[in-house]
């Protein structure tokens, strides 16, 4: 047998066995399947807390990007089900399309009986169980304190030309709300003088951080977790809370319907709405919707920033995916080009 005439036998042989033991892993009863966007470091930390807590439990992560995740759900779906059983990424749209074509699995759980009704799917089908925020960051060895901006609105001040950044839309579920939520309170006018600014939108926020560290580009919208982690390492990345209020990025968490939901899978669902779930959650800079006392180090207590954060609740999750798509091809049109 040739090679190539091998090649062309055993790669479709060798995929076929790929789904079928990942078939067979997902119809285990003692296997939960996780597709989250959450960083590496966290699945991480999640991993160990779970096997600690569901030692008879076969855990198992794709971790990846929230539009990666969504890509690779929605292809799954299209050949009749996936193997992920819970889902955690950080593109609530995404939720309500799923929601919409029957694909999440309702389920009141008693562990999110806390959480705030702004916060819940009307209908159970999905729960905001973390909280990260979009701020502006800069580095202070090029930006002094006393010129930086204050506010979203002072990034449009020319003194910023060539010198912004943020996550694109296209590659990033955080960057859709950053977008859409800067768009629903000051118009696509505000993304035009971004414009004029030369604004640079591209990759997630980790690109962009990395941006701002290595001086490309000084100053960025960016995650307040990856801004939190950037000090952590001992760049000299400033944050700026934004006067007009930070960015939630409410971040889901759901079941699959298609899959087995099952009291195993509940009850990994539940855990992370438990307490030390929502600490590990905080001890990566993000924000807990159950726990509002804790807040991450170095950031602002959550007390002192939600009055003056963007409005947030079923409502306006519901407008902002009416206008996404929209407002993901003006954006690109205007920015990216």
């Amino acid at each position: 047998m040739t090679l190539k005439r091998a090649t062309l036998f055993f790669l479709p042989l060798a995929s076929f066995i790929v789904f079928f033991w990942l078939s067979q892993m997902n119809k285990h009863p003692n296997s939960v399947w996780i597709y989250a966007s959450i960083y590496k470091e966290v699945v991480a930390d999640f991993d160990e807390a779970l096997r600690r807590e569901f030692p008879e439990l076969r855990i198992f992560w794709y971790q990846s990007g929230s539009e990666n995740v969504a890509a690779r759900v929605n292809a799954e779906l299209s050949t009749g089900s996936t193997h992920a059983q819970i889902l955690m990424t950080s593109d609530p749209f995404w939720y309500l399309e799923l929601k919409r074509a029957g694909h999440l699995f309702p389920y009141s759980s008693r562990a999110s009986s806390d959480l705030p009704h702004k916060y819940r799917d009307p209908e159970n089908t999905f729960m905001i169980n973390r909280l990260p925020i979009g701020v502006i960051a800069y580095d202070k060895s090029v930006i002094s304190k006393n010129l930086a901006p204050r506010s979203w609105d002072d990034l449009t001040h020319p003194k910023w030309r060539n010198k912004l950044t943020m996550p694109s839309p296209l590659e990033s579920g955080t960057a859709t709300t950053f977008v859409s939520q800067l768009v629903r309170q000051k118009g696509w006018d505000y993304f035009k003088a971004l414009q004029r600014n030369n604004l640079l939108a591209s990759g997630g926020n980790s690109a962009v951080i990395q941006r701002i560290e290595n001086k490309e580009m000084p100053m960025g919208i960016v995650l307040l977790e990856n801004a939190l982690q950037a000090q952590k390492r001992g760049s000299p990345v400033e944050i700026v809370y934004p006067s007009e209020g930070v960015i939630l990025v409410p971040s889901p968490i759901a079941l699959i319907a298609s899959s087995e939901v099952n009291d195993s899978t509940k009850q990994v669902y539940d855990f992370f709405f438990s307490e030390k779930a929502q600490e590990i959650f905080v001890k990566h800079h993000v924000y807990s919707p159950l726990k509002p006392s804790l807040f991450p180090a170095g950031a602002r207590p959550f007390s002192e920033i939600e009055k003056t954060v963007f409005d947030w609740d079923a409502n306006i999750l519901e407008e902002l995916q009416r206008t996404k798509d929209a407002d993901k091809k003006t954006f690109t049109e205007l920015i990216i080009k």
